[in-house]
């Protein structure tokens, strides 16, 4: 049997679009999706199509029911224009050469039919008015935030800043984050699920402590080797992920992946391994500064000396690498005040879809 076809911008990808392609399979048991961005938009067309196969996937859907393509149109939009849309015809019609053969179209657009006529396909109707998923792609991106709870755990991964809170040994990081995290909560609506995450390492460093002390060693005597940072940077990065699926428009993060191979630098030297990874649009950086904080002995953190070459090192890091950051010092409240002003300003520019 041949496939269904749904089609569009999918900017951003959101619940509507995953009912509107399982009605499609329901149809045809297959499905072709063709993924269009314009070549100046903000979200690729790439993300945008690996982002709705998450989000399809996480409501059930059988990723072997589903064909996803994606690429680029210069085709402008302005509907009713026949023109623009024999256009727009012939470019999902190339890009659907090399999928399984389709012969129905499903839109939930009231132009519908006639489209379908254009591409040579039959056509189904699902939820013109939008009443199983109340909201449209542009309703979203007008209003990313009121509307976060309607895009699927793919498009959150895909959309959701990163505030990451780096910075030496007692220099108040984890204070700042959490307390971040709190206030970020205290907005309700969708802030209210912001998630925190924790930093892995310091797990992994209470682990090795617990394992010299059975062994009645001192708790410098299991030493840190690549594997051990490896598995640090790979779960620190799951649980990222994860918070950033089920939670809000920010995830509060007590370090990453860049702050660990750092620290895999300081305790390897020469023999560190971890590469460093590529900056994301949507990712800020807060170092924490050691200035009028005093250092509090965990037992399992290093000396007072090393604060200030640490911090200095991660900033060095943030410059060469090109990353966005801004220094916090002074009280806890003085930190929260400027972290998220700074987190406002990332998403008053990152939720904003306008071609400038």
């Amino acid at each position: 049997m041949p496939a269904a076809l749904v089609t569009g911008t999918f900017n951003p990808p959101h619940m509507g679009h995953v009912k509107l392609i399982k009605s499609a399979i329901e149809k045809r048991d297959h499905v072709v999706v063709v993924v269009l961005a314009a070549p100046h938009d903000r979200l690729a067309a790439n993300d945008r199509a690996r982002a709705l196969l998450q989000d399809c996937v996480a409501e059930g859907v059988n990723e072997a029911a589903m064909t996803i393509v994606h690429g680029y149109e210069s085709t402008p939009y302005d509907p009713g224009n026949s023109a623009v849309a024999k256009s727009n015809a012939r470019v999902i019609e190339a890009h659907l050469r090399h999928t399984p053969p389709v012969d129905l179209l499903v839109t939930s657009e009231t132009n519908g039919d006639e489209f379908a006529k254009l591409l040579g396909l039959h056509h189904h109707s699902f939820d013109p008015d939008r009443t199983q998923v109340p909201v449209s792609s542009t309703q979203i991106r007008e209003d990313l935030i009121s509307n976060w709870h309607l895009l699927g755990p793919g498009s959150r991964e895909l959309l959701a800043i990163r505030a990451v809170f780096i910075g030496a040994e007692s220099t108040g990081t984890t204070t700042t984050t959490l307390a971040v995290q709190s206030e970020l909560m205290k907005r309700q609506g969708n802030f209210a699920t912001t998630n925190w995450i924790r930093e892995y390492g310091r797990d992994l460093t209470m682990r090795k402590k617990e394992q010299a002390e059975a062994m009645g060693l001192s708790e410098y005597a299991v030493p840190w080797t690549t594997n051990d940072f490896v598995e640090i940077a790979i779960v620190q990065q799951q649980l990222e992920d994860v918070a950033a699926r089920t939670g809000g428009p920010v995830v509060c993060c007590d370090t990453d992946v860049f702050a660990t191979i750092i620290w895999e630098r300081r305790y390897l030297g020469e023999k560190a391994a971890l590469p460093m990874p590529g900056d994301s649009q949507n990712r800020i950086y807060f170092v924490t500064q050691p200035d009028g904080v005093p250092f509090v002995q965990d037992k399992i953190r290093d000396s007072e000396e090393l604060r200030i070459s640490m911090t200095r090192e991660f900033e060095d890091d943030l410059i060469s690498t090109g990353r966005s950051w801004m220094a916090l010092d002074g009280s806890v409240e003085t930190r929260v005040e400027l972290a998220l002003k700074a987190i406002d300003a990332a998403m008053a520019q990152a939720f904003d879809f306008h071609v400038h």
